[in-house]
């Protein structure tokens, strides 16, 4: 099912029940269609069409939610843009995918202000500030216009960390797929109502979001994640449903507005970026006794999700435990391998190698890059960059990034390893691990560690606890203990880049 027709479907048979359910806002799935529809004839008079693309900048809302949706119904490419990005990033973006059009809310105003001027390629540019939402809300409804299944349906680029971002190919059916998988995976239907508490243009968040509509759920929205805003969507919108990276799920539970009898009321908890501690799934099993907890482990070029680890495996114990140190095993329409890098010939299983993906929501490849499509798609495989290692059971393990591994003294390291031991011990609240460079070893393993309110810990104690757990050349060879959060990406995901460029700050100014 394309997820127009999705849409068409919810105001069919929940048009008096509720889509949009976020703060003050209530819009029927009927209403909401008739915006989708108002807002895709808005966008076809400024040149949005068949293989147009349509580029999106805003934060999490009803009106970016819509407008996501207007851009299928009238027929164009979604090229959704990271809110984080600096204008030379959005310029590149803008021009590698030939957008033609740009549509922000009006938080990035300028930002398109300035697009207009300096982009000779932009066609027009829309402002969804309550001004410009009421005049294209006002428009004649287009009819439904979205492609076929093999058309391409959106451009979503990379976080490019280590160079240009790249942009990813995805079709109509790649989204409907992933759809379906998580509408069918996290239970969403007419009594869900959904929290995106992740940015929208990440696929993490916007994979799910399609499958609550799908379902023909509700959603609820935050424009920027606090504890606050949390516990608020909480208690006006009924929130049942959650996607959170582990960071938000401790935020959640340490925060001063906690409150248990909220916590209770949801119904369905998912996470990725990371898999949890021991320590915090203890933590998150009683304070969301009523909800199913569920990892997931994907990537842009995959749609998405192509792993799970299921509800019934998040457990200390009994029968089922002892999975928690892997993100699940492959979702239903995935086949997943792990190969020597390089030869791409499948290992045994407990052997590290990459982790390598097969299935209906894999990319077509990516945008006017036919040499790096080639090589991430050689031989039907989508080559996922992570080393990994999967049991006899086919539960896959995360070990690193491929390209992130450190290599101390002709020893591999992997540094997710190093970081769930040093996520283990009771006094740190967040850690990273990276590789610097060393006169004698090459790479030598540095730990950034953000220590628990009211903790004090050293160096030496975490030398001693790691040294306990893991073999000795493992073990972090330097440590900087830090009150301050670490740097996030917009997904939540550590920026490691970031603390590599500030401890070479350091270095210099030493």
């Amino acid at each position: 099912m394309m997820l127009t027709q999705a849409v068409r479907r919810a105001a069919t048979i929940r048009p008096h029940g509720l889509a949009i359910a976020s703060g003050g806002e209530r819009r029927t799935w009927r209403v909401t269609a008739g915006r989708i529809a108002a807002l895709a004839g808005a966008l076809r008079t400024m040149g949005a069409g068949p293989g147009v693309q349509v580029a999106t900048l805003a934060q999490n809302s009803p009106r970016h939610f819509e407008l996501l949706l207007a851009a299928w119904w009238a027929g164009s490419v979604l090229v959704p843009l990271n809110t984080r990005l600096a204008f030379e990033e959005i310029r590149y973006i803008l021009e590698h995918s030939a957008a033609r059009l740009l549509v922000t809310d009006e938080h990035f105003a300028h930002v398109a202000a300035r697009a207009s001027d300096e982009l000779a390629g932009l066609r027009d540019t829309l402002v969804l500030d309550d001004a410009g939402y009421a005049r294209a809300c006002a428009h004649a409804p287009l009819d439904d216009a979205c492609g076929e299944l093999e058309t391409l349906a959106g451009i979503f680029y990379t976080g490019g960390t280590t160079g240009r971002p790249k942009g990813v190919e995805l079709t109509h059916r790649n989204f409907a797929f992933a759809a379906t998988n998580m509408q069918r995976d996290l239970l969403h239907g007419p009594a869900s109502v959904y929290l995106h508490a992740a940015p929208l243009f990440h696929l993490a968040d916007f994979g799910i979001g399609m499958g609550v509509t799908m379902g023909a759920g509700g959603h609820s929205f935050l424009a920027k994640f606090s504890t606050a805003a949390f516990y608020e969507r909480l208690t006006s919108d009924g929130v049942t449903h959650l996607q959170l990276v582990p960071t938000m799920l401790a935020a959640v539970l340490d925060a001063p507005e906690r409150d248990d009898r909220l916590l209770a009321q949801v119904r369905s908890v998912s996470y990725g970026a990371a898999p949890v501690s021991q320590a915090l799934l203890a933590r998150l099993l009683q304070a969301f006794p009523h909800a199913r907890i569920q990892q997931f482990y994907g990537m842009t070029e995959s749609c998405g999700a192509s792993v799970m680890l299921p509800a019934e495996r998040h457990t200390l114990e009994g029968p089922l435990a002892g999975k928690l140190d892997s993100v699940g095993q492959p979702i239903a329409g995935f086949e997943i391998r792990i190969a020597a890098p390089g030869t791409d010939q499948p290992l045994e299983a407990g052997q590290i190698g990459e982790i390598q993906v097969r299935g209906a929501t894999v990319m077509r490849g990516y945008w006017k890059s036919p040499e790096q499509t080639a090589a991430a798609l050689a031989g039907g495989w989508l080559r996922s960059g992570d080393a990994g290692r999967m049991d006899e059971e086919g539960f896959i393990q995360v070990v690193d990034r491929l390209k992130d591994m450190i290599i101390s003294g002709g020893e591999n390291i992997y540094c997710a390893e190093v970081e769930n031991v040093l996520a283990s011990h009771p006094g740190v609240a967040e850690c990273a691990v990276i590789g610097l460079p060393d006169d004698h070893w090459g790479e030598r393993v540095h730990a950034v560690v953000v220590a628990r309110e009211g903790q004090a810990i050293d160096a030496a104690e975490l030398d001693a606890y790691c040294r306990a757990r893991i073999a000795g050349y493992k073990a972090p060879r330097s440590y900087d203990i830090r009150g301050i959060p670490l740097p996030l990406s917009a997904v939540g995901k550590v920026q490691k880049n970031l603390l590599r460029e500030q401890w070479l700050a350091q270095r210099t100014n030493a």
